[in-house]
């Protein structure tokens, strides 16, 4: 019995529930800066340009941190990574 006036009661708030969901849809984020976007490497966080050493299947290549369709990643070149 209990189980029952609990889910009538859920029933009851439903239409409450459903009135306040297009609120919360409709708030806009706020801008997004490019700026604050980053790849990552190596445990570390690489600003667009910058460029790093990463294993490949040919080896140790550099890569240059770049922005493909507003989506950050990593272009390999076909440098060898320098000497150290």
């Amino acid at each position: 019995m209990r189980s029952i006036v609990v889910f009538l009661s859920l029933v009851a708030a439903f239409p409450a529930w459903a009135h306040e969901m297009p609120a919360a849809q409709t708030a806009q984020a706020p801008a997004h800066n490019p700026l604050d976007c980053y790849c990552r490497a190596q445990g570390k966080m690489f600003a667009l340009g910058e460029r790093v050493c990463l294993k490949t299947a040919e080896g140790p290549k550099l890569a240059q941190c770049q922005m493909e369709i507003n989506v950050m990643s990593w272009s390999i070149t076909a440098v060898p990574c320098p000497e150290t």
